[in-house]
């Protein structure tokens, strides 16, 4: 992440993986903050291992297991599909078709191929 990364509107943009673009807001303050200190230190703000220690202090400080980043975003694929697939079903598909695009849209959401069915198993276990 670097100052160019800062949007305006308190957004950001960060790049993930394969090169998939996100923009997310943040509060104000901290988006002032960041801003604030790129613009006096450009060089990024931690190597891996230092941003691996501050995940793993901030997991553990909300009283969460820590499982890595990847197990952060396998916890995030099955929100994100638990909350689709009841979306589908309310707006009336079956439960296996609901399943299916519920599943399709998680693994989409990761920047998989929604018909990756060993993507489906790792992240969804269906």
């Amino acid at each position: 992440m670097t100052a160019a990364s800062l949007l305006p509107d308190n957004r950001i943009e960060l790049i993930g993986k394969g090169g998939r673009r996100d923009v997310f807001t943040l509060s104000s303050d901290l988006h002032a903050a960041l801003l604030s200190h790129l613009a006096h230190s450009p060089a990024r703000l931690a190597d891996l291992r230092g941003y691996q220690a501050a995940y793993r202090r901030a997991v553990l400080a909300t009283g969460s297991r820590v499982t890595g980043t990847h197990g952060a975003r396998r916890a995030s694929a099955r929100t994100f599909y638990a909350r689709r697939y009841a979306e589908a079903r309310t707006a009336g598909l079956a439960p296996a078709p609901a399943a299916d695009q519920a599943a399709g849209d998680a693994i989409e959401r990761l920047g998989h191929s929604r018909d990756r069915t060993d993507h489906r198993s790792w992240y969804l276990d269906r």
